[in-house]
């Protein structure tokens, strides 16, 4: 097609309004998907005449480059534009492999054409109308990310200036689309940072930058509230409904959440099942709780999870900002601080604000975790030891290590006294270093004993069993110690699950690879425990004590306790029954065909002088037979 020195330099002249178009849409700073729209609706008719066509439509690549999906497509016959319309690599094989080879594809003939030969049966090439055609690809920064298409309802032969037009054009295009992808990256990191992702609430990032701005606009005598929102008994309904229910039921919270605290409120999620809140008022103190109560209970609605009805409650803790807090920061600590104090009176359905006396409780808690500290420095624990029996024999097959703390000032401390502040200060993985240590050395020395073939079970928090150092560690104390992994029981609870589906069962496995025996302690207790045997290669269940202790009592219980150990059974797993304290409760589980037992029938938990005691007066042979056996 040959073009007078007027149409030329039409040509340059439009192209350069092209290029000078672009560039303006491209800067603006609310350039996005939807404002670029109408922008190309405008390319693609000022392309139309740049090239003298009678089709231009504008097309960008899906991440694997299998489909092409039209941006805009301006047709001069009606002045029609559309968009939306997608194509498909296994349905046009050749046109896709040719536009990502080729810089330029022009087709003189588009009936004749190998490479248009399935395009020219696509509905939106018309059946046939298309009879020439010249792409151009449009290269981004990753790679090539579309095509600008120019199609003639005419034969065309196309001339080296119209490869160098559309080329140019296709250049421009790519400017703005890799601007508009950097601003979506952007917006992405933005969103990432300031925005909790399961939500879409702010995170604590974002929340603190908000109401620092809000507060610093405050006009005299004006206040703020801040309530630090958590759920009851959260991890026992996740437990329930595993944790794609827990998600929901977090959402569901937070979609209300957004509802009952509009703007100039600002809510965020901190973590797990954490909110918090600030709300600007003006009126006195109590009125803003009593509209606080109100909400806590219009959150209370059921909620519809995995087709139930899941009826939730509420604690907060409040505080008020200038009168006790400075700034955020602060301002979330005394309304945590407020509802950890809620919690001390009732765990559901507490609502406290903030009084300075607050800050003795926090000392004392400070002290305790400092305590705990010089206790595992000062070698202030201990290991006393429960025997575990074989269920058809007696016969003495291992032990559960316990820990104790050996307090200089209030004497012996059971577990439940302190576990809860080593998870929470972080001191449970270093103790549970300490206890697999001790139970490798005392594994070693009742071998050296004689009693071969005895187990010891440790209890691994959730923390310490995910912990990226485990696998090492204890490979570290059985080489030290010499003997073997199948030794060392590692028990973990149901709740342990609940982490990380997908992280614990690569442990699990690597664990039951190294040669350890992986048990489930407390089995029963979670609505779920049946669903995680599928999923993790355990060895071991111990059945929760609260069956067992209805046993010939409850033929409910009975019931369940049969149902398990006939489960575990076929599932090839051992069995373990908990809290045994009767001879008759033996006698079921041993009609029932449970493997393994344990409880104060046999012997309370004791320290290891009194266990050595046992072996010397009741070891023969290198097994140790109870009394009570």
């Amino acid at each position: 097609m040959n073009r007078s020195k007027d149409e030329l330099n039409m040509i340059l002249e439009e192209l350069q309004k092209k290029q000078e178009f672009i560039f303006t849409q491209a800067k603006q700073s609310d350039l996005s998907r939807h404002t670029i729209a109408p922008v190309l609706e405008e390319l693609c008719m000022r392309i139309s005449k740049i090239m003298s066509c009678d089709r231009v439509s504008i097309w960008l690549f899906n991440e694997s480059h299998t489909t092409l999906t039209m941006q805009n497509s301006f047709h001069k016959k009606d002045s029609a534009y559309s968009s939306g319309v997608k194509i498909f690599a296994k349905e046009l094989p050749s046109y896709f492999e040719a536009v990502q080879q080729e810089r330029i594809l022009a087709i003189e003939d588009a009936s004749t054409d190998p490479v248009t030969k399935e395009l020219r049966q696509h509905p939106f090439y018309d059946e046939g109308e298309v009879k020439s055609l010249i792409d151009a690809s449009i290269i981004l920064g990753k790679g090539i990310g579309g095509v600008v298409c120019c199609d003639s309802t005419e034969l065309r032969k196309w001339s080296y200036l119209d490869r160098v037009l559309v080329a140019s054009i296709a250049d421009m295009l790519s400017y703005i689309f890799d601007r508009l992808e950097r601003i979506e990256v952007e917006e992405h990191v933005q969103q990432l940072a300031y925005t909790d992702q399961l939500t879409g609430l702010d995170n604590e990032y974002s929340f603190a930058e908000k109401v620092t701005k809000q507060i610093a606009s405050f006009k005299e005598g004006q206040r703020g509230i801040f309530y630090y929102l958590v759920m009851d008994q959260f991890t026992e309904m996740q437990g329930v409904l595993g944790p794609d229910g827990a998600d929901l039921m977090i959402q569901i919270t937070a979609n209300r959440l957004k509802k009952l605290f509009p703007y100039p409120s600002q809510t965020a999620r901190l973590a797990f099942d954490h909110f918090v809140i600030f709300s600007p008022f003006d009126g006195e103190l109590e009125n803003e709780k009593a509209k606080m109560e109100l909400i806590v209970n219009k959150l209370k609605q059921p909620m519809h999870v995995s087709g139930q009805e899941v009826y939730m409650t509420f604690s907060y803790g409040a505080s008020v900002y200038p009168e006790h807090a400075s700034n955020v920061k602060y301002g979330i600590q005394a309304a945590y601080m407020a509802l950890q104090s809620g919690k001390v009176a009732t765990n559901r359905k507490s609502g406290i604000v903030y009084n300075p006396e607050m800050h003795t409780y926090l000392k004392e808690t400070m002290l305790s975790e400092m305590n705990l500290r010089r206790g595992l420095d000062m070698n202030e624990f201990q290991l006393h030891y429960q025997p575990q029996v074989n269920c058809r024999t007696g016969e003495v097959i291992g032990f559960e290590a316990l820990i104790r703390w050996q307090h200089p000032e209030r004497g012996l401390i059971f577990p439940g006294d302190f576990i809860e502040l080593a998870e929470s200060t972080g001191l449970i993985t270093p103790i549970g270093e300490w206890v697999i240590q001790q139970a490798a050395n005392q594994i070693r020395e009742w071998n050296e004993q004689g009693l071969n073939n005895v187990t010891v079970s440790v209890n691994l928090s959730p923390r310490h069993f995910l912990h990226h150092n485990l696998p090492f560690f204890l490979e570290k104390c059985i080489t030290e110690a010499n003997i073997k992994p199948k030794s060392l029981v590692l028990e973990i609870t149901e709740n342990v699950a609940m982490e990380d589906t997908e992280a614990v069962a690569k442990r699990i496995h690597l664990l039951k690879e190294m040669g350890y025996f992986i048990s489930i302690d407390d089995f029963g207790k979670g609505y779920s425990a049946f669903i995680y045997l599928q999923h993790f290669p355990i060895q071991q269940i111990k059945i929760d004590r609260q069956f067992i202790n209805g046993l010939g009592k409850n033929p409910k219980s009975s019931g369940i306790v049969q149902t398990i150990i006939h489960l575990a059974e076929m599932l090839g797993l051992q069995t373990i029954g908990e809290g045994v304290e009767t001879k008759e409760q033996w006698d079921i589980l041993k009609g029932f065909g449970c493997s393994e037992l344990q409880g104060f029938y046999f012997s309370r938990p004791i320290p290891v002088d009194e266990i050595n005691e046992m072996i010397r007066k009741y070891g023969r042979g290198g097994k140790l037979l109870l009394p009570s056996a």
